[in-house]
């Protein structure tokens, strides 16, 4: 059993703020526990997007109880920690890895993979790989939604914090936003792609029912500025700002929908327990989709009709399925059952261990 004092992350941002997202929010959580975090990032400009106080001029700083540090080309990361966690396969410089070879003992070394549903996660995930020329054994990590796997990230409380949510400290938040939710009318979050059917959405929500749409700046020209309106029909479309990590988490809480996108916010919106819809990052050949009906398979499980069908549907769609046709009004009478099933999944995954300690006690038991 070793004596795991320090980890290193290392992230090489690709997608969009989704990996930088993940990797900070895992660098905050394993801070908690009274670790020695230090997250290594070759794009500070994206994690500033999120974390505004981020000096992207500097290589160094403290940054949410852990330590940020600035890698590139030219600046190799230097791990010098007990556990390194290379994220979703971040492929380490040659230079990390000779330092890396050269300690005695070597650091646990973990990548990190993308969240999938796929049933073959389960039989990949703690595998060791040896490296071919180096004393260093890399262990591939899955995030996941079963026991069989490193379950999704969380906080110790966020849990707590979305119960305590309750219709005041909603309507303070959306207030601050300058939103104001008319009766009966339903609340949706959109946060996607430009590749989504964006505008074909747009003009389904127009039949009704009466709905306020939030869109962040910067998701789509289709939208307004922040803190600007347009109506159209039952639909009116309000910009708001890109939100804090944070905020968006009580973003989520606070609306009866939620488009997402890629991993970090679709994790976010299963611990919110509401109806939500994700858009998975588009693949070549389509690949996305055989890893959309694996999520299916399993989010749908006692999930009783009209609910399953008019959701698979929709999901088939908003994912580029070009042989689903949504039925909006029919997606929408499904809103009921689908809060309920959101609820159930939610107590679901809170079974599972959290990624962080499932993380470090994997490091722990393999060092």
């Amino acid at each position: 059993m070793r004596n795991l004092r320090s980890i290193d992350i290392v992230c090489q941002v690709l997608d969009n703020y989704g990996d930088v997202g993940v990797c900070w929010r895992l660098a905050r959580v394993l801070a908690l526990d009274g670790l020695a975090v230090t997250l290594w990032v070759d794009d500070l400009a994206r994690l500033q997007r999120l974390r505004p106080s981020v000096d992207i001029l500097r290589d160094q700083q403290s940054l949410d109880g852990f330590t940020l540090r600035y890698w590139s080309a030219h600046v190799a990361p230097d791990p010098a920690a007990d556990l390194v966690i290379g994220a979703f396969g971040c492929r380490l410089p040659e230079a990390s890895l000779q330092r890396m070879a050269t300690r005695k003992p070597a650091p646990v070394w973990i990548n990190l993979e993308y969240l999938s549903a796929e049933d073959w996660v389960e039989r990949s995930h703690r595998v060791p790989s040896p490296h071919p020329r180096l004393p260093l054994v890399e262990y591939f990590f899955f995030p996941g939604f079963t026991p069989q796997t490193g379950g999704l990230l969380r906080e110790p409380d966020l849990l707590s914090q979305r119960a305590s949510f309750d219709a005041s400290e909603r309507a303070l938040f959306l207030s601050n936003l300058g939103v104001s939710v008319p009766f009966n009318s339903l609340l949706v979050s959109l946060f996607c792609y430009p590749s989504a059917p964006i505008e074909s959405l747009l003009n389904m929500m127009q039949s009704g029912p009466p709905i306020i749409c939030l869109i962040p700046e910067g998701v789509t020209p289709l939208a307004p500025g922040a803190g600007e309106k347009i109506t159209r029909g039952a639909l009116t479309l309000q910009g708001i700002p890109f939100l804090s990590p944070d905020d968006y988490d009580r973003l989520l809480w606070s609306c009866d929908l939620n488009f997402v996108r890629g991993e970090d916010s679709a994790s976010r919106a299963q611990w919110a327990a509401q109806p939500m819809v994700w858009q998975l990052y588009p693949q070549h050949q389509q690949v996305h989709l055989h890893k959309l009906e694996a999520f299916m398979a399993r989010y749908c499980a006692g999930l009783d009709e009209p609910g399953h069908t008019a959701w698979c549907e929709f999901s088939r769609w908003w994912n580029a399925d070009p042989n689903c046709s949504p039925d909006w009004q029919a997606f929408m009478r499904a809103l009921p059952v689908l809060k309920l099933h959101a609820n159930r999944w939610q107590q679901r995954l809170a079974a599972n261990r959290a990624l962080g300690s499932a993380l470090v006690e994997f490091a722990r038991e393999i060092g």
